[in-house]
């Protein structure tokens, strides 16, 4: 009998930890407000962010059919008169924005060509005129892609689950992912746009196609920030001098929240915030990059809580910010009930 209750504790104890992060954070909290004067159950919603929204490309001119036939030795007029069928008629965001830039990038060779001298006067400065239009939208049209390509849009809502403690399932994916898009609007905004490679572009939006790792690591972060900057708050209106830790009397309550804080956030908590932070710090700069086209208007409200502006900090400040004050709050216990965090 005592082997099997043995056998039972050390399942409990090593399923303890296939519990989401969460809510080993609000068995903490529970824990602690068995001791404390807060509360047992944690009250944090995360509300959710506006999605990014682009404003439509302006009209172009279009080249006609005659045009085209005058043009036929470039592969310039293929690209378009690919564009112009029904196919392109229906193409997705990204695909607009890969003819949006090829179109950009095919224009001189085809002037140049040896058999465009005989090109008019206007056909080449109606191609002219369009390389110009489509150089000073790319930006826009970066950001159409942003707003309506589901893989990307979709970093702005709520993960249905959050990142388990040490998951890496499609973290180096989404890197890479991130990574070509990054390259890609540094290019437009250097505007070397032969250093743009859109063969690159729907392999990279494969990698996130069904792939929830940043979403879930925003979505986590969001939610150990909440946690932490709530318990933190709740336990700033503790008196630990009435309460717990009274002048020149042994406390058996501190030995217990000190064990507490030991097991749940120094063991556990503690090392995935730690995780989380690690991954802001991959992932950041790359969503900055991504989004470097976007303003400051409400409809990127998410962009500005990630990667942060002059007057917010963003995401992994918030996150570290957070847990140090969490950690001070206990800094201060151990001083006030005068004994050793080890």
């Amino acid at each position: 009998m005592h082997k099997l209750l043995l056998i039972f504790s050390t399942l409990i104890l090593l399923g303890g930890c296939s519990d989401p992060p969460s809510a080993r954070y609000n068995e903490y909290q529970y824990r602690l407000g068995k001791y404390l004067a807060i509360e047992q159950q944690s009250q944090v919603r995360l509300s959710t962010w506006q999605r990014f929204d682009s404003e439509p490309l302006p009209p172009s001119q279009s080249i006609s059919l005659l045009a085209l036939a005058d043009i036929n030795h470039c592969r310039l007029a293929s690209h378009i008169a690919a564009h112009n069928n029904q196919l392109g008629k229906v193409a997705s965001a990204s695909e607009r924005f890969k003819y949006h830039i090829r179109f950009i990038q095919l224009v001189d060779p085809c002037l140049e060509h040896s058999q465009s001298t005989g090109l008019s006067a206007e056909l080449r400065s109606a191609l002219q005129a369009e390389k110009r239009f489509k150089m000073a939208h790319a930006k826009l049209a970066f950001n159409l892609m942003l707003s309506r390509e589901p893989e990307l849009n979709r970093l702005f809502t709520l993960a249905a689950a959050e990142l388990d403690f040490n998951e890496q399932a499609g973290r180096s994916q989404s890197a890479e992912a991130l990574t070509v898009l990054a390259d890609m609007a540094n290019a437009i905004a250097e505007e070397n746009w032969h250093a743009i490679d859109v063969n690159t572009l729907t392999p990279a939006l494969a990698k996130l196609n069904g792939n929830d790792y940043v979403r879930k690591l925003l979505t986590s972060a969001r939610k150990q920030i909440a946690l932490n900057n709530e318990l933190t708050s709740q336990l700033e209106q503790v008196s630990l001098t009435s309460e717990i830790c009274p002048p020149k009397r042994r406390s058996d309550a501190a030995t217990i929240l000190h064990n507490i804080f030991n097991l749940f956030f120094i063991k556990e908590l503690q090392g995935y915030q730690g995780q989380l932070s690690g991954a802001l710090e991959e992932f950041t700069p790359l969503l900055t990059q991504v989004w470097q086209f976007t303003g400051n208007n409400k409809d990127i409200e998410a962009k500005r809580a990630i990667v942060g502006t002059q007057e917010q900090a963003n995401l992994l400040a918030q996150l570290k910010t957070s847990s140090r004050n969490h950690v001070r709050w206990w800094q201060g216990f151990y001083a006030q009930c005068d004994i050793s965090p080890v």
